[in-house]
């Protein structure tokens, strides 16, 4: 009899977990891509031989101040409908992301959107559009409001508002058309793990995703491609003078990993990477350990990028003067499918 009740007490513990387990949502782990480029033949191969369960879409225009911003945007979604009826037959869903901004930056290298009111309306306006256009979308994860923000005041005084105020706007925007859609927020500036989470409290909404960048340290994940980069170094090892190891990529990303065990949320990493011509395989034992940390803290990713430009593609060999993809898969493009493999693809 007392082993009959304790079966039964069992039972009732396990209950609570295994419901708690179906309702997790499911994870996304997947890559950029270069809107241009990204056609059906890409799609399939990240879907069907990768197992890639998200895009990161950019809609980037390259001509940010211009007054037919709004052009070049009903020409990206236009690109994006297309894709749409593929999207949902692979069963890969897309995070939007605004890569380019209205009023691009001014002389101090402040975003024209925070310190002139005709593009902070502009970029409001521009959600609202992206939200009537996609409302009930469900092939869309999420809208990642803007890419890498970088807030300033001006110094000569007049207009500003900041990053925080201006996203809440767009989002409560966003809300009103459609409440189920789901914000990804970047915090200013750069969405960076080593600052823009110190101080960060959560947006007044519910449904938001915070999203960081890692590139830490960027002399080593940029170096021969940033100006300021040229020395080559390896991972892990010495880089501008500290140790840089698994433990020390941990330190980086501590502050976001704080954010989200003191307010419950979501964490996205958007973009990670480390340029493919690392000296020793470095590229390889960089991302391997970023990933391994993302998937122990349980972050949904987005590896920087697939198919977008040969210096960080896994698909590309390590010798910088390749000119073409590898003839076998490389050991950075079957790490990502190791992960991949992990994905729940929904059709």
């Amino acid at each position: 009899m007392n082993i009959g009740k304790s079966l039964l007490a069992a039972l009732f513990l396990l209950i609570p977990a295994f419901f708690s387990f179906a309702d997790e949502p499911p994870r996304y782990r997947g890559a950029m891509i270069d809107q241009a480029t990204f056609g059906e033949e890409s799609l399939k191969v990240f879907a069907e031989e990768w197992n890639g369960n998200l895009v990161r879409w950019q809609l980037n225009f390259h001509s940010p101040t211009s007054e037919e911003f709004f052009d070049y945007l009903a020409k990206a979604c236009d690109k994006f409908d297309e894709m749409i009826p593929l999207l949902r037959k692979y069963g890969v869903r897309a995070c939007l992301d605004l890569h380019s901004e209205p009023g691009g930056f001014n002389e101090d290298y402040i975003m024209r959107i925070f310190i002139d009111e005709r593009f902070s309306n502009m970029f409001v306006d521009i959600w609202e559009y992206l939200a009537k256009r996609y409302a009930g979308e469900k092939v869309i994860w999420g809208y990642d409001l803007m890419n890498e923000p970088v807030d300033g005041i001006p110094s000569a005084g007049g207009y500003h508002i900041s990053w925080r105020d201006l996203a809440e706007r767009a989002a409560r925007k966003i809300r009103e058309i459609d409440p189920e859609a789901v914000i990804v927020y970047e915090p200013a500036n750069y969405a960076s793990p080593l600052s823009a989470f110190k101080d960060l409290e959560p947006l007044d909404l519910p449904n938001v995703v915070y999203s960081c960048h890692e590139y830490d340290p960027l002399a080593f994940t940029h170096q021969n491609v940033m100006k300021d980069f040229t020395e080559p170094c390896v991972y892990p090892g010495e880089i501008n003078g500290e140790y840089w190891d698994k433990e020390r990529l941990r330190q980086a990303v501590a502050q976001v990993r704080a954010f989200q065990l003191k307010y419950n949320v979501p964490i996205f990493v958007g973009e990670f990477s480390a340029v493919r011509w690392a000296p020793e395989n470095s590229a390889y034992n960089y991302l391997k350990d970023a990933i391994e940390i993302f998937e122990e803290y349980g972050w949904d990713w987005t590896y920087h990028a697939f198919r977008e430009s040969d210096l960080w593609s896994v698909e590309y060999p390590a010798d910088r003067n390749a000119a073409a993809p590898a003839a076998e898969p490389t050991d950075r493009e079957l790490l990502l499918r190791r992960y991949f493999e992990k994905n729940v693809r929904e059709k």
